[in-house]
């Protein structure tokens, strides 16, 4: 029977999906650094990578790894076992907080106060296990930012700066982990210089973390695949495809 491939990951579409995905040491280095940073009492990350290196793979296999489905990072952000809850959402040229709402399933007239509250009540949920914690993934987080900056941008940066102020409370366990292609200030062209100040301050709140896979790491993962038995699941998709290596 012939597999059939994507050459990308969506992290919704593909969230049970069966991916021939091959853990690298980049990988497992950014792993161990959120872990780390979380306990330092870091919350919103930003992976920065540029197309095709396996971003959204990995915001794949960083979920199933959480959700113990497949293991393939060591995610002990909590001690003891997690009671967890990830909330995704994949970038579109929109407003973010109108695509929170849709998820959220609330009213599209909600102030950011009651959107903020009703990711409260998902997280205090459960926190009520002192290891619980709350997972926000925003992948292709870079096009959220454009259209911050191009639409109503006073009040699109204004709600992204209460937005990562909201998730980067220490006290909470609340890790907000978004990747993007470039670094945010390139997403801030065209603003004005008080807005480019407001856009600063929303950057940061971030820890930015590079993911850029090396070539020769890329070879590996072609060869390693090439290697493999041929897969017999219908529906499985190719992490790393050989078109994302290009």
């Amino acid at each position: 029977m012939n597999s059939n491939f994507s050459t990308s990951v969506n992290i919704i579409r593909d969230a049970d999906k069966a991916i021939n995905y091959i853990p690298t040491p980049n990988g497992k280095r950014i792993v161990s650094r959120l872990v780390n940073d979380f306990g330092k009492g870091l919350r919103c990350f930003n992976i920065i990578g540029t197309y095709g290196t396996g971003k959204s793979s990995f915001l794949w296999a960083l979920e199933q790894s959480i959700a113990d489905k497949t293991k393939y990072y060591e995610t002990s952000f909590t001690n003891g076992k997690q009671s967890f809850e990830i909330l995704k959402l994949v970038g579109s040229y929109a407003s973010l907080k109108a695509k929170l709402i849709d998820l959220l399933n609330i009213d599209e007239r909600a102030s950011d106060e009651e959107l903020f509250s009703e990711i409260y009540v998902r997280y205090y949920s459960l926190a009520k296990n002192k290891s619980g914690i709350l997972y926000i993934f925003i992948d292709e987080f870079g096009k959220f930012l454009e259209y911050a900056s191009k639409n109503n941008p006073e009040s699109e940066i204004y709600f992204l700066q209460q937005f990562a102020e909201f998730c980067s409370k220490s006290s909470e366990n609340i890790i907000l982990i978004t990747s993007v292609h470039q670094n945010m200030e390139t997403y801030s062209f065209g603003l004005n210089a008080v807005q480019r100040q407001e856009w600063s301050k929303v950057k940061g709140r971030f820890v930015d973390i590079t993911f850029n896979e090396p070539v020769e790491q890329l070879l590996y993962l072609m060869s390693e695949y090439k290697t493999k038995e041929p897969l017999t699941t219908q529906d499985n998709t190719l992490a790393l495809s050989i078109s994302e290596l290009k």
